[in-house]
C-alpha cells in the first residue's frame, strides 16, 4: 500500500457524510456492486483505488481509536498515580497505544500505527520547541525595544526637564509608553 493516498483520486475528495455512506454501503455489497454503485452516482473509480482507500480509512479510524484510548489511560494514570514521572506517563501510555495496535491482528497495521503516533509525537515535540522559540525570540525583541524606548525617552528628557510643562506631559508620556511595553 502507498503510503501517501492520491490526491487526484475523487474517493479521496470525499466529504466525510459521503465517505461514510460508501463504508455503510461497501459493509452490505460486494467491491463490484459498489464501485457500480459510486459510477451511477457520477464518481469514477476501480477496484483496486476502492480497496486501497477503504483499506487507509480502516487503518486511519483504528489509529484513532488506538489513540484515544492511550490518551484516555494516560488521563487515567495521571489521575490514579500523580507521583508518576511525565516520562513513564507516556511510556505506559505507549504500550496501551501499541497493545491496541496488535490487537488489530495485522503486522503491517501495527508498524503504521506506532511509526504514525510516534511521527505526531515527534511533530508535536517539533511544534511545541518553535513556540517556545518564537516566544523567547518575542521576548527578546520586547527587551530590546524597551531598552531603545527607555533611551529615547532619557534623550527627549534631556531636552525638556527645564520646562515644568513640557516635564507634565513628559511624565503621562513615559507612563504610557512604558505600560504599552509591559
Amino acid at each position: 500500500m502507498n503510503s501517501k493516498p492520491d490526491p487526484r483520486s475523487p474517493l479521496n475528495r470525499l466529504t466525510e457524510e459521503r465517505a461514510a455512506e460508501v463504508v455503510d454501503y461497501t459493509r452490505t455489497h460486494s467491491l463490484k456492486q459498489t464501485v457500480d454503485w459510486l459510477a451511477r452516482g457520477g464518481l469514477k473509480t476501480s477496484y483496486s483505488s476502492l480497496w486501497k482507500w477503504l483499506n487507509r480509512r480502516s487503518l486511519r479510524q483504528c489509529f484513532k481509536e488506538a489513540e484515544s484510548s492511550a490518551d484516555e489511560f494516560h488521563d487515567w494514570l495521571t489521575k490514579a498515580f500523580p507521583k508518576l514521572s511525565q516520562r513513564e506517563l507516556e511510556r505506559r501510555a505507549s504500550l496501551m497505544f501499541q497493545f491496541k495496535a496488535v490487537k488489530s491482528g495485522d503486522a503491517k497495521t501495527y508498524l503504521a500505527l506506532a511509526t504514525a503516533r510516534h511521527k505526531s509525537k515527534m511533530d508535536k515535540a517539533r511544534i511545541e520547541q518553535r513556540e517556545r522559540a518564537l516566544a523567547q525570540a518575542r521576548e527578546k525583541w520586547l527587551a530590546a525595544q524597551r531598552t531603545k524606548i527607555e533611551a529615547g525617552l532619557d534623550a527627549l528628557y534631556l531636552e525638556v526637564k527645564d520646562n515644568a510643562q513640557a516635564r507634565e506631559l513628559f511624565q503621562k508620556f513615559k507612563a504610557v509608553a512604558t505600560k504599552a511595553t509591559t
